[in-house]
Formats: C-alpha cells, structure tokens, sequence
C-alpha cells in the first residue's frame, strides 16, 4: 500500500509540474495566446469633398450637340465616400466621418465619391463620372488626421447642358397644360444657384399647377446615364422624360421622380439615373430622343409656394 501511495504521490507531483509549466507558457510576455497584441489604429477625417473643375469636361449643347463656351458646373451632393487602404476595402461612410485605419508604415489611401441614387439615402454607389483621390497615409498610432479628399469630372465625362436659364427671354421650356402656371427665368442673385439665371415657377392659389417639357428633344446614348439638377424648392415636383420615336410619339411623360420640397433651405443637387428608362423606350429602335418634363403641385394644405431649379443638364461617357 506504501508503495502504491508513492506512485501516486509521484504521479500527482508531475501533474503539478506539467500545469505549472502550461501556465507558465500561456501568460508569458513572449507566448501571449490569451491576450496577443492589439495594434492601435490610425483615425481619419473626412469632413466633405472639394469639387474642382476639370478644364477637359466642358459643357456642350445636349440638343444639338455644339460645344459651349462654359465650364460644367462644381456644385455637387457627395454626402458619402468609400474608402480603400492599400487597395483593400475598408468601407462606406456618410460625410463627415472619422474613421480607424489598422495602418502600418506608409501606404495608400483611397477615396471614391459617393452620392443618393434617385434622392434615396439608402441607395448610396459610387458616382463613376468623378475621379478617386489617392493620398498616403503615413501610420500615426492612437492619432486623428483630418484630410479633404479632391475630385472632379473624368475627362472624358461628357455633360450636355439641358438647361442652365442663361437666357432670359428663353427659359427653354414650354408649358404643356392649358391653364396652368408657366416656368420663367429669374435673375435675383438671391434666387440663381450660379450663373445668372435660374428656373422658377410660383403656385401662389389652390389649384394652380405648372407642367412643362423642353421645347427640343436631346438623345441619351446607351449605357450609363443621369440627370443632374440643383433645385431649391418649397414645394413636391416631378421630372419625367418622353420618348420621341419618330413614327410614333408618346402623348404622356413618364415621370420617374418626385422630389420633396426642402423648404428652401437652399440649393441641393439631385442625381437622376435615367439609363433603365432609356434601355426600355429604345429597346430595338434607333434613334431615339427625348423631351424633359417638370410637373410642379402644391401639397395638401398648402396655398403658396417656389420651385427654383437649375443646372439641368446629362452627364454621360
């Protein structure tokens, strides 16, 4: 019996030794499996983008093609940005943000504009007319570094001016509905997003409406398409396009759109994706063209109230 009670003595003694030794391992400083080490991340800020103009994309006549002697225009609604580090995604964020960067040395850091598709806040892509800035980030642990990411039409972008209401006698519009409120251009500086004019149309009674479309057509090419607008607006209007066929002409606009008022907080830019609509109406028929429509009401309970819009213009490759 002795002697049993001594292996066992021995065996439970070596026990020891071994979780002693396990131990020993697990929480040492040079095999720290528990707790490994945690690299502290470099944060950045991005407060917003600044739109510069790219002298490569200038305007031209989206009727009949011509080149204008104007410069597209920068205003711009980029209210997220997805970011790359080394190439690497590391995700999209809404403006201004202050994001980590598990960074290292020194390397590359992109950012590709974002925008509302449609107005919608909850489909945000990446606009593919506007250049990606790159920039280095050099690795500073713990730190925030505040950056303002640049960018500007590709040049080979191509922006058709619609309507931009630089004319005064031509707003470029004719009112489609008998009776109803006509849009005319406005000069105040106080009412023109740039430029020197901008649309209007003012409902000032119950009832009263305003419905117009482009005097011309302008075509739309295949692929990609959208249309770019600033508004400033206290009260809900659509735009819509009609396909001119040719042989056939479609008596209706189709509204793809509507946009609530902002309550004239000041000019926003809308982007109008357009290339699902065109793909449809030209669906086995060349040459197609189209008219712009802008149909403008007054909500429920209102008796008053201003639509300013302006910029219209296409953005395509």
């Amino acid at each position: 019996m002795r002697s049993g009670g001594a292996i066992m003595l021995k065996i439970f003694t070596q026990w020891r030794c071994l979780l002693f030794l396990f131990c020993l391992a697990m929480f040492s400083p040079a095999c720290n499996i528990i707790n490994p080490h945690e690299v502290t991340p470099t944060y950045v800020h991005v407060d917003s983008f600044h739109f510069v103009q790219n002298p490569a994309a200038h305007l031209f006549d989206a009727y009949k093609g011509n080149p204008k002697a104007l410069l597209a225009p920068t205003t711009h609604a980029i209210g997220s940005v997805l970011v790359y580090y080394n190439e690497n995604p590391i995700g999209i964020f809404d403006l201004p943000v202050t994001f980590p960067v598990m960074a290292s040395g020194t390397q590359g850091l992109q950012f590709a504009p974002a925008i509302a598709v449609n107005g919608q806040n909850n489909i945000v892509n990446a606009y593919s007319y506007y250049t990606l800035d790159t920039t280095s980030l050099v690795a500073n642990p713990g730190h925030i570094i505040n950056y303002t990411p640049k960018t500007e039409f590709y040049s080979d972008v191509k922006v058709g001016s619609i309507a931009n209401f630089e004319d005064s006698n031509d707003p470029g519009f004719a009112l489609w509905n008998q009776g109803g409120v006509p849009l005319r251009v406005v000069n105040a500086d106080s009412l023109v997003c740039d430029g020197s004019g901008a649309g209007e149309i003012v409902l000032s009674a119950v009832g009263d409406s305003s419905v117009d479309s482009t005097k011309n057509t302008f075509a739309i090419p295949n692929g990609t398409a959208f249309i770019e607008f600033d508004y400033n607006s206290t009260i809900p209007f659509y735009i819509g396009l009609q396909a001119d066929l040719s042989s056939k002409v479609t008596s209706t606009p189709n509204y793809l759109i509507g946009v609530n008022p902002n309550g004239g907080a000041g000019w926003q830019k809308f982007y109008l994706e357009v290339d699902g609509f065109t793909a449809e109406a030209q669906s086995g028929i060349s040459g197609v063209r189209y008219n712009l429509y802008i149909k403008a009401v007054l909500a429920d309970g209102q008796t008053s109230g201003r639509l300013l819009i302006d910029n219209i213009q296409l953005v395509t490759f």
